[in-house]
């Protein structure tokens, strides 16, 4: 799906035109050479389109954040430091909570601009789980020592997803100057 010039297109790439690319994201990804412009959808506007695909992408970040964050609190509950697990420290259990906050804040957000269709939600919901996303991805680090960089910790399966994921929506911005121009129009 393209969107762009106030339409909407449905692109296939050619048979054959997609080569497999070696990657550590926890899914296939290909290297499509040969698109052609794609089908016209008159019927589809592009501000829905454009909704629909935010609400989708944050609620994937939502699900790989929540993977991550599930993981990391069983490591820092079975890890023992000083004899006793990593989790009972306070930092960690803080910044757990910081985590599962700003998932939590992503997911409802998500989930209400899916139930309310509304273009302005989902900017919204795209932008907080966004932000979630550095949080998560940076201390589910932190606090598994790293492990999530190695194949043989299955961390990096949710956290490398999360960048390729923040880059397919744009930048921050994008999403947030969306939200903010509809919700605070300039005056003229």
């Amino acid at each position: 799906m393209t969107v762009a010039d106030g339409c909407v297109r449905a692109a296939r790439p050619k048979p054959g035109s997609v080569a497999r690319v070696g990657s550590r994201l926890g899914w296939p990804i290909g290297d499509a050479t040969s698109v052609d412009q794609g089908e016209l959808l008159p019927d589809a506007h592009p501000d829905e389109i454009r909704a629909r695909w935010r609400v989708a992408l944050a609620l994937e970040l939502v699900g790989s954040m929540s993977g991550a964050l599930d993981l990391t609190v069983a490591h820092v509950t079975d890890r023992r430091q000083f004899g006793r697990p990593i989790g009972s420290f306070q930092a960690v259990q803080h910044g757990l909570a910081k985590c599962a906050v700003a998932i939590e804040g992503a997911r409802w957000l998500a989930y209400e601009a899916a139930w309310s269709g509304e273009w302005t939600a989902a900017a919204t919901a795209l932008a907080a789980a966004v932000r979630a996303a550095e949080r998560v991805r940076r201390d589910t680090h932190q606090f598994t020592g790293a492990l999530g960089f190695t194949t043989e910790y299955d961390l990096h399966l949710w956290t490398m997803r999360l960048p390729a994921l923040v880059i397919e929506a744009g930048t921050i911005g994008s999403a947030v100057i969306d939200a903010a121009t509809s919700r605070w129009p300039a005056s003229v």
